[in-house]
């Protein structure tokens, strides 16, 4: 699989985060389209783009460093035909996943995406793409946050980690020689 750029991993887990809170992803209505939100909020008076009886997910993806997404398969494929050598590099690269979940229902929609993103129809969408959720999720964390005017907001935080499969190929630029099977680099 090719590397899923960052606004396309966004877009998968957006995907994912509203088919956990039980919504239709396919459902154009503002309702369901402002759910679960990419960006922060953008405003001088903090939660003040949403009220406090709506319940929101913003969600933020990121790369998070692990050994395991250290290793690499390397493996030289040699085209007969176009008389090419392409290296191919596969390694799954490491990520978190955090869904910031505010309102008044704010816990039941954190431990709905902790319980969900596990979940088989939910699973296949995130596996379609070569992305593979750790199961060790830890439970939502109550994180309640002041604004500006002193108000008290409800909060809470899931964090999901995930490997994304990634596939690289580097062309080596070779060429047979005359002999047969003996590759020759270009010079």
């Amino acid at each position: 699989m090719a590397a899923l750029t960052q606004r396309q991993l966004e877009d998968l887990f957006w995907r994912a985060a509203i088919l956990c809170l039980g919504l239709d992803p396919d459902d154009p209505s503002e309702a369901v389209q402002k759910r679960v939100r990419v960006s922060w909020p953008q405003s001088d008076t903090g939660n003040s783009t949403w009220g406090r009886d709506e319940n929101v997910v913003f969600l933020r993806v990121a790369p998070t460093p692990d050994d395991y997404s250290q290793l690499k398969d390397i493996e030289h494929v040699y085209d007969d035909e176009a008389d090419t050598l392409t290296e191919r590099v596969t390694y799954h690269r490491s990520f978190s996943a955090s869904f910031v979940c505010y309102g008044p229902d704010s816990l039941e929609d954190a431990d709905r995406i902790r319980v969900g993103i596990l979940r088989d129809s939910v699973h296949t969408v995130l596996k379609s793409q070569g992305v593979a959720i750790n199961p060790a999720i830890r439970d939502p964390l109550r994180l309640t946050e002041p604004d500006e005017s002193g108000d008290w907001w409800e909060r809470y935080d899931v964090t999901v980690n995930f490997y994304a499969l990634t596939t690289r190929e580097y062309d080596e630029g070779m060429i047979t020689s005359l002999s047969g099977n003996t590759i020759i680099p270009n010079e």
